[in-house]
């Protein structure tokens, strides 16, 4: 008995260690979505729902982090002690499963939205690579028909060296990586927002024109008690003002520049700009012709409505659901289209948020959210480049002229939320930092800043620099 005893004690010392590789780098990423689930005589039933987050599982009900446990005795179930094989990923395996194939060598990838096509972005039949995969029509690929067995993308085939049988669809030993659906969720501020922004009070007359009427500045978005205005000498209004109003001089300059922008539609990038794709391509052994210097951007407005804006903006929506989890609020709204049109959702306002695109041949290859918050803050909400014009300088050519925006614009600071595996291109190749929590709580009161769960959230000063040039560092990293 007492051998017995040993040896399950060093069977669950294992099982323990085994565990813990889900949790360390390499290991299950954080926002995968995870569930608990118990079967039933005909059914397996979900009894709460969740995401990994750290070293725990953030619990969807009540937000808390819980260790996996904690999770299990959450959904009623402590007496079981088995957290790890009833808590599944939303492919159905379990955290055990997932904890052995990731011994066995196997990798996670994430989900990339596999019902559509990596080149054209269209639905369909599609061919998946075996080994990152993403899906492609055969069609788009000039594939006469499918290939038989394991198949690899040119990518793939490329960086393991698998040679043009891989490609054509000869099997390989790679394991087939573990694909995981992460959710990314807007971080809701843990104190309330808004007030007015001069004596911070929130309460306002929703009936009556008085000195507690509310008026909402249409650049910075901060909200004014029209008593408080009077009383500051800021303005004395004697009615709702029936046109856009602007709560000082600097933010009726910048929604004047932005309208004048977007009206403006595409611009030739700057010289510099341009060179600095063509040296990228140069590195990677990629053509060049005329294109390369005559890539171009623009800055867009779904408010705007103009006709010739609608697949620029279709395009640039398409980009950030091919690289970003996916962004949801409390009701489970994809936030996304909400983000690139400007419209309001789920007690989320994107009205001032503007998309900046950069077009090659016709073609929006990398694409930025942009909120100028007036004079003194901006933000970058989510900034990608599709995954086939990746490493090939478009990604810092956008940020360049984003930067130049608003240089000329006098604006003093960008932030932006920055996912813990990019933290260090954010701040060592771009000069970013991390914000400090009392400064972030101080926008926050004021704005409604996207700040995701997961992510820390950096600034950095921007560059005024005089003829609005734009100094890139030869080490710029890679997309």
């Amino acid at each position: 008995m007492k051998r017995k005893g040993t040896a399950d004690a060093g069977t669950k010392k294992r099982g323990n260690f085994l565990h813990q590789s889900l949790f360390m780098p390499k290991g299950l990423p954080d926002g995968a979505e995870l569930a608990y689930f118990v079967k039933g005589q005909k059914f397996i039933q979900k009894l709460i729902e969740g995401y990994k987050q750290g070293s725990g599982i953030v619990c969807g009900c009540c937000e808390r982090e819980l260790s996996p446990s904690q999770f299990e005795a959450h959904a009623g179930m402590a007496d079981r002690r088995q957290p790890y094989r009833h808590v599944r990923t939303s492919n159905g395996l379990t955290l055990h499963d997932i904890a052995l194939s990731l011994s066995n060598g196997q990798r996670i990838t994430t989900d990339i939205g596999g019902d559509m096509c990596s080149i054209c972005g269209d639905s369909g039949d599609l061919l998946f690579c075996h080994e990152c995969c993403q899906a492609f029509h055969p069609a788009c690929l000039n594939l006469g028909h499918l290939p038989e067995g394991d198949w690899h993308c040119a990518n793939c085939a490329d960086e393991n060296g698998l040679g043009r049988k891989a490609v054509l669809g000869k099997s390989s030993r790679i394991a087939r990586p573990i694909v995981i659906r992460l959710t990314r969720v807007v971080k809701a501020p843990e104190f309330e927002i808004g007030g007015c922004a001069i004596c911070r009070e929130y309460d306002f007359s929703s009936t009556t024109f008085d000195d507690r009427t509310i008026i909402f500045c249409d650049q910075c978005e901060k909200e004014f008690h029209v008593g408080c205005l009077r009383d500051s000498g800021q303005c004395d209004l004697k009615e709702v003002p029936k046109d856009k109003w602007f709560c000082c001089d600097d933010c009726k300059r910048i929604y004047g520049a932005l309208q004048s922008s977007v009206s403006n539609g595409v611009q030739i990038i700057p010289t510099s700009f341009s060179n600095v794709i063509r040296r990228r391509h140069l590195e990677k052994g990629l053509f060049i012709d005329e294109a390369t210097d005559c890539v171009q951007w623009c800055i867009l407005s779904g408010k705007s409505h103009y006709p010739e804006d609608l697949p620029l903006l279709s395009s640039a929506a398409a980009i950030f659901q091919e690289c970003f989890d996916p962004i949801v609020a409390k009701s489970g709204c994809d936030l996304i289209p909400a983000m690139v049109y400007g419209r309001s959702i789920s007690g989320q306002e994107f009205g001032g948020m503007y998309c900046v695109v950069l077009i090659v041949r016709s073609v929006v290859v990398s694409a930025g959210l942009l909120r100028i918050f007036g004079r003194e803050i901006a933000e970058l909400p989510m900034v990608a480049t599709t995954r086939e014009h990746q490493g090939k300088g478009y990604f810092q050519a956008l940020f360049a002229c984003i930067e130049r925006f608003l240089s000329s614009l006098n604006v003093e600071s960008l932030m932006l939320p920055a996912a813990e595996e990019a933290l260090s291109i954010w701040t060592e190749k771009f000069g970013f930092t991390k914000m400090k929590e009392q400064q972030l709580m101080n926008y926050q009161k004021q704005l409604q800043v996207t700040v995701f769960k997961g992510t820390s959230v950096l600034v950095k000063k921007v560059q005024q620099i005089p003829n609005n040039s734009v100094n890139l560092p030869d080490n710029f990293p890679s997309e």
